[in-house]
């Protein structure tokens, strides 16, 4: 090894003055050549320097330097060592486990805040049925309150055909122009009554043993209003004594196809159904509405409606005119005096309930609307907590009601389906159904059933997020039940984390690499440009 000592300063004493020496090293062998006392060769070497300053001739350090300083250059220019190499595989070990464990953690929070978010998106789920069926039920609530509150400034009588008969126009101008697809009827009932059922709207003993062929009243009048989908005529629905009868016929007659109006009832001779030369009107014979049509009569009485009171009927079977499907009735009872919207009208009057003027609402979109919504992949349906009926789901291409083939007539019937029935077609209702009776919180029935959430392992269908949800309005009371597949909600979380996982690892590692190297290269020169202090 030969060392060049350079004089970086113009003082003359080299000892007094900061003079710098500088050492280039070229070679160094890993075991000294030359070992002599530190202590006695320490003024050689120094004088030696100072005259190979002056003379400028190369300064050779084996010739001077001790054995412990040739030992310490050798050793701190070969770095890479066994225990070295150690020493930074355990630190690149514990920075990746580092990288690792914050992956996890950051992996964790993204789950759980998935999970979150899930929850507000089921929430929202829920808030747009009930608003779109808010935006629905409200206009019918407004039609049955404004059109009770016009027959009493017009002073109609609705126990009367005639003051029924005055409200057609404007029924027929509701159903034409808001509802649409979803329209399908209104009508008034007064004046008849069924023994089968109490002041309280419950079944007794009497039940299909109480007057099935009368209306227990002789002035018992009606009038409905059928909305066929186009190009169909609408159905003028009425009885046929305009007096009223306790076995008062049902009569039907198409609206004029090309006027659109309602065709003049009176033309006909009183008490003749049915006349070719004079209109295409049908004789349906006797009909018991209390008993048949929609729970209108049992629902009054249950809710024990005060007049101006709306509220909407359970869910039941519309087979009348297309499309077959669910219905539920808004209702408004009917009093006798009337006194309209404002109780406060007839102060000390004693009024009788005597009827109902009703609103159908066909639940047919219901279904086509649920399937519309963005579930990610989801499934939600509806039932109605007081019968345990199927109301409807995501999945438009299901019948939400039974067909019945009697074997023996051929006939057709149709029937809801009980949300809990062992032979329900739908495998996700079954599933979700079972879940909600039996194993949330033990056996229970659709009247225990509370709103919630939970993370629930449906048989077949994996980890679900499920909310359970009740819509309360307007007098109905559905439950909802909504589930997002855990694997759809966490899918780009899960297809991104291991490439995450990797792509930190190999950063970590690099950083690690190139502060190495850096470290490295940095001593290297340092070895190669030594400062040696006291020269």
């Amino acid at each position: 090894m030969s060392v060049q000592v350079e004089e970086a300063a113009t003082n003359t004493n080299p000892i007094v003055s900061d003079d710098i020496i500088k050492v280039e090293v070229n070679e160094l062998d890993s075991s000294p050549s030359v070992e002599k006392d530190a202590t006695g060769s320490s003024p050689g070497i120094m004088g030696s320097a100072m005259a190979a300053v002056t003379s400028e001739k190369v300064f050779d350090v084996q010739e001077h330097a001790s054995g412990a300083m040739i030992k310490a250059y050798t050793y701190w220019h070969k770095p890479w060592r066994a225990w070295y190499l150690v020493a930074q595989a355990i630190g690149l070990m514990a920075a990746l486990l580092g990288s690792v464990g914050t992956w996890q953690l950051t992996l964790l929070t993204g789950i759980d805040s998935l999970g979150i978010l899930t929850g507000q998106l089921m929430d929202n789920i829920g808030l747009q049925v009930e608003e779109s069926m808010y935006g629905k039920m409200l206009p019918l609530t407004i039609f049955l309150r404004q059109g009770y509150e016009t027959a009493y400034l017009a002073q109609y009588d609705l126990t009367t055909q005639e003051g029924q008969m005055a409200m057609v126009a404007q029924n027929t101008a509701f159903l034409e122009t808001y509802l649409g697809s979803t329209r399908c009827c209104t009508g008034m009932f007064t004046n008849m009554w069924y023994h089968g059922v109490d002041d309280r709207g419950r079944e007794n003993d009497m039940m299909n043993k109480a007057n099935e062929d009368d209306y227990a009243d002789d002035k018992a009048q009606f009038n409905i209003l059928v909305a066929n989908p186009p190009p169909d005529p609408n159905w003028h629905i009425y009885g046929l004594y305009k007096d009223g009868n306790s076995k008062n016929p049902t009569v039907m007659e198409t609206f004029d196809p090309v006027t659109g109006r309602p065709k003049d009832p009176y033309r006909y001779p009183a008490g003749v159904a049915v006349n070719q030369s004079i209109g295409n009107r049908v004789n349906w014979g006797f009909n018991h509405w209390p008993k048949n049509d929609g729970f209108w009569y049992k629902t009054v009485r249950e809710k024990d409606l005060a007049e101006g009171d709306v509220t909407f009927s359970r869910v039941f079977m519309w087979d009348i005119n297309k499309p077959v499907t669910l219905k539920t009735h808004g209702i408004i009872p009917i009093f006798y005096p009337q006194c309209g919207v404002d109780k406060s009208r007839c102060p000390g009057m004693q009024q009788k309930r005597v009827g109902a003027w009703v609103v159908g609402f066909k639940l047919h979109f219901l279904s086509q609307y649920l399937s519309s919504l963005q579930l990610k992949g989801g499934f939600i349906f509806y039932v109605e907590r007081e019968t345990g009926n199927f109301i409807a789901s995501s999945d438009a291409k299901f019948d939400s009601f039974r067909t019945i083939v009697d074997e023996t007539t051929k006939k057709v019937s149709y029937a809801p389906y009980e949300a809990n029935a062992t032979d329900f077609p739908l495998k996700e209702v079954k599933a979700r159904v079972h879940w909600l009776l039996y194993a949330r919180e033990g056996k229970m029935s659709w009247a225990d059933v509370k709103a919630g959430a939970a993370e629930v392992d449906i048989r077949d269908e994996g980890v679900q997020f499920i909310k359970v949800t009740s819509l309360t309005q307007f007098g109905v009371d559905w439950i909802g039940v909504i589930s997002i597949p855990w694997e759809s909600v966490m899918k780009e979380l899960n297809d991104t984390k291991f490439r995450t996982l990797l792509l930190g690892m190999l950063i970590v590692g690099g950083i690690k690499a190139f502060l190495e190297t850096f470290r490295a290269y940095v001593q290297t020169k340092m070895i190669k440009r030594a400062v040696i202090p006291g020269m």
